[in-house]
């Protein structure tokens, strides 16, 4: 009898304060706040409905899309992030539903699910294509899963593995012990572009894609940044993630919007 391989260790305890600590520069903070508000906006140009955010931290685009009129289900493995989740949504005085589970195993009937969203979680999952299968067996023939996952092939990663003898020396980089084109850890897979592409499998075909941020982490971009008015540093954020949204193999996070293969036309 062959064995199958032992899926990698996952943290189903995930806390705040296993993330980035440090110093937050301008272009790492604008990222965080676009891939938000990227999540809603898309979210939000469908028909209200239920919506299930896998992988929902502190469930900051379920508040907003539960003042919208969706009926909104945060699901964690973690305690810590469902509590988070809770005081989230009492400070904004918004419903969100709570459930402890993980995405392999998707505690919903077939067919009960308007969209299930995951944002910036994928490349946590110990089984990726498990938890796209439960994604389509739980969402509404005309329904929509929508994705979230850092790209590391993009601008930032192909331009900081060729930059990086130099910027070692001179000590360009912010993330000094963590160039952005390195795995962290408690990632499971390296997302980019094509890994994107291959997700759905037979169940679910890929409606549209695009991109959200470009350059988040290059050496010297967010010093840079940090040093000019706001305003100014606002707005080449703003605009060079119009460029990114038309070419998610290039940008920072990629965006991706599903549908049941079975509705395919």
């Amino acid at each position: 009898m062959t064995q199958s391989p032992p899926r990698p260790e996952i943290d189903v305890d995930y806390q705040f304060d296993h993330v980035m600590e440090g110093v937050i520069l301008p272009d790492l903070d604008f990222l965080w706040n676009r891939m938000t508000d990227a999540i809603v906006e898309t979210i939000a140009q469908l028909p209200t409905g239920r919506v299930v955010d896998v992988g929902s931290g502190a469930s900051k685009e379920l508040v907003r899309l539960a003042k919208l009129g969706w009926e909104a289900i945060a699901l964690d493995p973690s305690g810590h992030m469902l509590g988070m989740s809770q005081m989230t949504g009492e400070e904004a005085q918004a419903s969100v539903k709570l459930v402890r589970g993980i995405g392999e195993q998707l505690p919903f009937a077939d067919n009960s699910v308007d969209v299930v969203a995951c944002q910036a979680a994928l490349d946590h999952f110990s089984d990726r294509f498990a938890f796209m299968r439960e994604a389509a067996r739980i969402v509404k023939p005309s329904g929509h899963v929508v994705i979230s996952l850092n790209n590391f092939e993009g601008l930032a990663c192909k331009l900081g593995r060729a930059l990086h003898p130099m910027a070692k020396a001179s000590r360009l980089h912010h993330c000094a012990d963590w160039p952005c084109w390195n795995i962290p850890p408690d990632h499971t897979f390296k997302g980019d572009w094509d890994v994107v592409r291959a997700l759905g499998g037979s169940e679910l075909v890929l409606e549209r894609a695009y991109g959200v941020s470009l350059l988040c982490m290059l050496y010297g971009w967010g010093h840079f940044l940090n040093r000019l008015p706001g305003g100014i540093s606002d707005r080449l954020l703003r605009a060079v993630d119009r460029l990114a949204y038309g070419r998610p193999s290039l940008s920072d996070v990629i965006v991706s919007v599903w549908r049941p293969a079975t509705d395919a036309s």
